[in-house]
């Protein structure tokens, strides 16, 4: 019987075992820092990263981001991914099934979104319909799908959980691991801060792209090199009524070269629209995310996390934000109104990168010590990377699951 020890209970952590869990000659412990939380109140969660110029958006729960993101699912990276003899295809199409991939009917469009397009159409861009891990006929459109679906219509990685459960794994949560335990290059475990050592065959760290290099580097391994976000910010004006914030979140979205244009709505827009409109309310936003693929300039060191926005960054979201406001009045918003968010950044990945800290089966130089996370991608998507991480973490669990 081998002893299996993973690192986090979120999106990577949870897909791996699921997939490894099937393996009857497996005892699994994950061990999660976070506690766990219902679907509706994983808002709660949200643990921001300020400590640079530029906001870093993450979770501490089980589920992890699964439960706060958007429900968008659209394969990124697929190409790139083969140039390291990674094959993800077959992942993603058993995914689509279990998760029920579709884009939303016309029922499930809403006022504003189809206004968006409309605008668009008569700017000459192209507004497609996302996909989405959202059941229609549990979605009532109360457009909290960032802040944890009330209703279960959106996927998460609970569902995975629910499954390695039935499967017998043993989840330890409000544990945080702070360090690896390795002899003669081999790993051998994990020690956390409540002063326990647990003891492993195998140990698979799906901490997150800000704490996964952290702990890489407890065992020698120079993880956290490169880092990358996808920054985005929301630029939103003032229209009467528009109530777009009951609607589903970037149902709909615009691909341009380097930058991503989707119907989102952010609460953090009101103060600016008041100043203009002081009897505006949450309802009175029309507005839409632009976000850029990011660089691999950032750093996670021990004690700290370097990200920035550089000046290319800056440019590709000043173009975006001109787009995102010529569409917004052209779908009826008061340029006087025009406001932007700060620049935040979410998807934080590409700290442990394929072909730089791990290969192409996800091991490090340490044996038995994988990587499952966002940390592996080789560099940012520019589009939402859960698709891809759940694919890769699958792939990595069935790998296993044969090895053992």
């Amino acid at each position: 019987m081998k002893e299996v020890i993973i690192v986090g209970a979120g999106t990577g952590g949870l897909s791996v075992a699921r997939e490894l869990s099937k393996n009857s000659n497996v005892n699994i412990t994950i061990i999660e820092k976070g506690p766990t939380s219902d679907a509706k109140d994983a808002y709660k969660y949200y643990d921001a990263w300020d400590k640079n110029e530029m906001e870093l958006i993450k979770t501490d729960l089980v589920g992890g981001s699964s439960l706060v993101i958007a429900g968008n699912f659209i394969p990124t990276l697929v190409e790139e991914l083969k140039e390291y003899d990674i094959d993800i295809t077959p992942q993603l199409e058993q995914l689509k099934e279990e998760i029920g991939i579709q884009t939303m009917p016309e029922t499930h469009e809403g006022k504003i979104n189809k206004l968006l397009k409309k605008a668009s159409s008569e700017l000459g861009l192209d507004m497609k319909d996302m996909p989405k891990g959202i059941n229609p006929e549990k979605c009532i459109q109360c457009g909290k799908c960032a802040w944890g679906c009330p209703n279960g219509a959106k996927w998460d990685s609970l569902e995975d959980l629910k499954i390695a459960k039935e499967n017998g794994i043993k989840l330890i949560t409000n544990e945080a691991v702070i360090g690896l335990i390795a002899e003669h290059n081999i790993i051998k475990g994990v020690k956390t801060n409540q002063g326990n050592q647990y003891l492993a065959d195998i140990v698979i760290v799906a901490a997150g792209g800000m704490v996964t290099p952290k702990l890489l580097r407890t065992v020698g391994i120079k993880a956290g090199e490169t880092f990358s976000v996808d920054p985005f910010i929301t630029v939103g004006a003032y229209l009467k009524g528009a109530n777009q914030d009951y609607e589903i979140q970037m149902n709909k979205y615009i691909h341009l070269p380097h930058i991503v244009i989707s119907s989102h709505t952010s609460h953090l827009l009101l103060p600016k629209i008041q100043e203009t409109h002081p009897d505006a309310t949450a309802d009175d936003i029309i507005s839409l995310m632009v976000k850029v693929p990011d660089n691999l300039k950032g750093h996670v060191y021990m004690n700290e996390v370097v990200k920035g926005i550089d000046f290319e960054d800056a440019s590709l979201l000043a173009r975006g934000a001109a787009i995102a406001g010529n569409i917004l009045v052209k779908a009826g918003a008061d340029i006087k109104s025009l406001s932007s968010t700060h620049v935040r950044g979410a998807h934080l990945i590409a700290s442990a990168r394929i072909g730089d800290v791990v290969d192409n089966n996800l091991e490090t130089k340490i044996q038995n010590l994988y990587v499952a996370d966002g940390s592996v991608l080789p560099k940012a998507p520019g589009m939402p990377p859960i698709y891809t991480i759940l694919a890769l973490s699958r792939r990595l669990g069935q790998y296993l699951s044969n090895k053992l």
